[in-house]
Formats: C-alpha cells, structure tokens, sequence
C-alpha cells in the first residue's frame, strides 16, 4: 500500500493565512467596518472566513484527508460562531461533535 505524500503548499497556506488571522486580531478594533464600493461588511466576517481557512489547511495537512480537514474546519467555525452567539452551553458542543461524527460516518467511502 502505496502512503500519499502530504503537499507542502498545505502547510505553507495554513502558516499564511494562521499569520494573517494573528495579524487581524492584534491590530484591528472588533467594530471596524470594512468598506467595498459602498457596502460594509464587519471584520468579524473576516475573523470567521481567516479562521476556516487556517483550520481547513491545517487539519487537511495533519490528517493528510481533504474531507476531514473540511469537516473540522466547519466543526472549528462553528463552535467559534455559537461562542459569538453566546451559546456558550456544554450540550450544543455534544450536538456538534454528532453533527460531525455523523457526517463523517456518512462520507466515507466503507462501510
């Protein structure tokens, strides 16, 4: 059984865009309104999309697995997400974590 090479640029964009989201956290105030051709969008949009895009590279690098560096990317966004919300209760953490055990047992390819 022949094993994958891990692709480095993985790594390297994990690196990048973690470096990024360091970088936007420490030098920009949580209420910042970004401005694109009349239209504000909050840096919070940002924050969330940097931090998918750390997590989805990095876990696809470690675990050498697309679909499951994604799922945890997703699982990782979303508990930030419900943290913002303020639902912040130990049960809808056990909700995610089967959302994604189910997900998992659904996409893969055995049985």
């Amino acid at each position: 059984m022949r094993r994958r090479r891990r692709p480095f640029w993985l790594l390297f964009f994990a690196l990048f865009s973690l470096g990024s989201l360091i970088y936007l956290i420490l030098s920009v105030p949580p209420n910042y309104e970004l401005r694109i051709m009349n239209y504000g969008l909050g840096i919070i949009l940002a924050f969330f999309f940097l931090l998918f895009l750390s997590a989805v590279s990095l876990f696809t690098y470690l675990l050498n697995n697309t679909r499951r560096g994604f799922f945890v990317g997703i699982l990782i966004t979303l508990y930030f997400l419900l943290r913002f919300f303020g639902l912040t209760h130990p049960f809808f953490l056990i909700l995610l974590l089967a959302l994604f055990i189910t997900l998992e047992l659904f996409f893969s390819p055995r049985l």
